[in-house]
């Protein structure tokens, strides 16, 4: 899953929390779908990765990007649990939270 056990540790009740959330409101597949391509879209682009993880920059810059790059791409609620983990300063757990996430889904 992580190569980083405390970055998987801490981001598993923010992958559980999601996943909880998609079963109770029927967006299990969307969320799925988006945080797959999301996967393959971090993957491409480690200059938005690294922006990302930049501990310097303020959780407003990262939201502005992510309002950008990703809120027109992605289901509505999958938005706002990235903007979650921006406001939380989780977002450098986000490829740690995906993996778990799909973890989830592919146990069910």
């Amino acid at each position: 899953m992580s190569k980083n056990p405390l970055a998987a540790k801490i981001a598993a009740p923010y992958a559980r929390a999601l996943y909880d959330f998609s079963v109770d409101q029927n967006l299990m597949h969307q969320i799925t779908a988006d945080f797959q391509n999301l996967e393959v879209f971090l993957n491409k682009t480690p200059d938005l990765t690294q922006y990302l993880n930049n501990p310097l920059l303020n959780p407003e810059q990262k939201r502005e990007v992510l309002e950008k790059t990703l809120q027109s791409e992605i289901n509505k609620e999958t938005f706002k649990f990235l903007i979650v983990l921006v406001d939380r300063n989780r977002i450098n757990l986000l490829q740690e939270v995906i993996a778990s996430y799909l973890e989830l889904v592919y146990e069910a």
